[in-house]
């Protein structure tokens, strides 16, 4: 292990910190959300929508300074796709946003217990009779808009910067309200990855893998029709 990659690692665990802990509550407020609904009837599609939105812009306006409040894996990959990150930070982001999701299912068994097993710990569900390979496609086209937003205001620095988090989490939702009955809105790997392995509803878990990272192969395309430089951090 190189002196540089120790130093680098020092200078930056804060970030990986703040991601973990970023993601872990957007992971557990959603998936808390979806199985309240299960549970209590109490929200519906709009409520958990809102909730999601909501949170999200919330959690990205606490971590943004922190770490860039990615607090996603496909949105991760695209700024390393773009060049805006290394391979050893994109690692590391990767690393902490997973291991959020698995402390956040947990922590949904814990307070909802056993029962919210049975329902995947509000991991995303495909419905509608929605096939597989249609329910990869729209999440990646969904996740596609959410990079588009995320890129046209948090990267972009002319871009409208300070409202880039308001404008993700108004996007979230409306992606969200739209596509919760059809692919599950997933929109991130690590809103399933946690919750389908603890629970072991890993059915669809590879649809909200696939799909997300297929969407964050446009984050180098914003870069080449509108950014001049992409400069890794």
């Amino acid at each position: 292990m190189s002196v540089s990659f120790v130093k680098s690692w020092f200078l930056d665990w804060r970030a990986y910190v703040a991601e973990f802990l970023g993601t872990l509550c957007f992971v557990f407020i959603s998936s808390a959300l979806v199985v309240s609904d299960i549970f209590f009837g109490n929200l519906g599609v709009l409520g958990i929508s809102l909730g999601i939105g909501l949170s999200y812009s919330a959690l990205i306006f606490l971590t943004a300074h922190l770490s860039g409040g990615f607090l996603n894996p496909a949105v991760t990959v695209a700024l390393w796709l773009s060049q805006k990150l290394t391979g050893v930070k994109t690692i590391f982001f990767l690393i902490a946003q997973v291991l959020a999701s698995f402390a956040a299912a947990g922590f949904v068994f814990l307070v909802f217990g056993q029962e919210a097993q049975k329902f995947g710990l509000g991991t995303p569900a495909v419905g509608f009779d929605l096939a597989p390979d249609v329910a990869v496609i729209l999440e990646a086209f969904l996740v596609a808009i959410l990079i588009f937003v995320i890129f046209g205001t948090m990267i972009d620095r002319a871009g409208p910067v300070s409202f880039g988090p308001l404008a993700i989490g108004l996007v979230v939702f409306a992606l969200t309200l739209f596509d919760l009955p059809l692919s599950g809105a997933s929109l991130n790997p690590a809103r399933a990855i946690g919750p389908a392995v603890v629970s072991k509803k890993t059915l669809d878990l590879a649809l909200f893998i696939i799909g997300p990272l297929g969407g964050s192969l446009f984050g180098p395309i914003y870069s080449l029709l509108f950014l001049k430089k992409a400069k890794s951090r």
